[in-house]
């Protein structure tokens, strides 16, 4: 396979700018090499890590290129009716690599396992039942272990899950090593998530701003949010077109995570994209959307690079995939060449001129 040097470019490596101004491609792989057999000039561009979209919904090969045509490289499903298809979809040649929960858990009184098509054994239906689920989801071959401690809508008094039930769940996982990531949408199931012992809370309240004291909690537990703002703004826009009185906010989402930004909880990037869903008010397309939500979390008050960050070196070393989210030798070739400098100007980000996933060039 020919060798790539990507040269005369501007380098963020995932955590920082760096002083050098080319890399070598080879094998799939970040070479120390100095030439290539094939150059790309980079004058005028940034070459970025691959993202890493830390929230999705996986349902065909379509989701794959469509995300990949962004310079998404990996992605994080959040529950599959089908495990059949997201196994068929892992590993693909030129497509993001997938990591999945597999089936999320549902209480016993949620309507949204028939509803939304998860089978009966995704319901948890005790502390010992606890167990057999998170066995289960690791027999799969689940990376982590998703929980969805609510139903849709937008009673914020309503937090379904029993919060001993959900201990149990994060207890049976912490011991099998993987991390437990919660669907909440209320500062009522923030705390039962976070008491519980959570790894990360996913969504922000769109029908209140979270409370200091749930803020303050994340920070002392070291929980981590992935806020998913743009489709929290989706949704809300959404049902606001056919009811303008629906009490619902997306600047409680904003305020919410300005606060948690202030306060030091680490943020990382998710979009929530699911436009096969059709249970959902409004689904977020693959790809853009990640880039979406790394301008909406500079217009919150983090910084270009902090943004980016959020959606490589830190998604990457949180969830241990330790051959990517940075641009060093050795490490997978997962690049995005961006015309002009998102780490200065995040809204530069959308203008991509070629993705490489494992060192294979994709065609825009």
């Amino acid at each position: 396979m020919a060798t790539i040097l990507i040269k005369n470019v501007k380098i963020f490596n995932g955590i920082e700018c760096i002083e050098a101004d080319k890399i070598v491609i080879e094998d799939g792989y970040i070479t120390d090499k100095a030439e290539g057999d094939i150059e790309i000039d980079g004058s005028g561009c940034t070459l970025l890590p691959g993202l890493i979209d830390a929230h999705i919904h996986l349902y065909q090969i379509k989701n794959l290129e469509e995300a990949s045509r962004y310079g998404i490289t990996t992605m994080m499903d959040m529950g599959t009716r089908s495990p059949k298809v997201v196994d068929g979809l892992k590993n693909l040649s030129g497509l993001p690599d997938i990591l999945s929960s597999y089936s999320p858990a549902f209480t016993s009184g949620s309507n949204m396992p028939s509803k939304m098509g998860y089978s009966d054994s995704s319901y948890v239906i005790s502390i010992t039942d606890a167990e057999r689920f998170v066995n289960e989801q690791i027999e799969l071959g689940a990376d982590y272990i998703k929980v969805i401690l609510e139903d849709q809508g937008v009673n914020v008094e309503t937090m379904l899950f029993p919060p001993e039930i959900v201990a149990a769940i994060v207890a049976q996982a912490h011991i099998n090593g993987k991390k437990v990531i919660a669907h909440a949408v209320s500062s009522n199931s923030f705390k039962t998530a976070i008491e519980a012992g959570v790894d990360v809370v996913t969504h922000i309240p769109f029908a209140e701003p979270l409370t200091e004291e749930v803020i303050q909690l994340m920070m002392e537990r070291g929980t981590m949010s992935v806020p998913t703002m743009v489709t929290m703004k989706g949704i809300v826009e959404s049902i606001k077109r056919f009811n303008p009185n629906a009490p619902l906010n997306y600047d409680y989402v904003k305020e919410s995570v300005a606060r948690l930004y202030k306060a030091g909880v680490k943020i990382i990037a998710g979009s929530d994209s699911n436009t096969d869903d059709p249970t959902t008010p409004y689904s977020a397309p693959y790809g853009i959307s990640l880039l979406d939500e790394l301008e909406l979390m500079v217009e919150a008050g983090l910084t270009p690079i902090q943004a980016i960050q959020s959606a490589t070196s830190m998604p990457a070393k949180y969830f241990a995939m330790h051959d990517r989210g940075i641009i060093k030798g050795g490490y997978r070739a997962d690049l995005v060449l961006i015309k002009g400098d998102p780490t200065v100007n995040i809204n530069e980000i959308k203008n991509i001129k070629q993705v490489w996933i494992g060192g294979e060039e994709i065609i825009k």
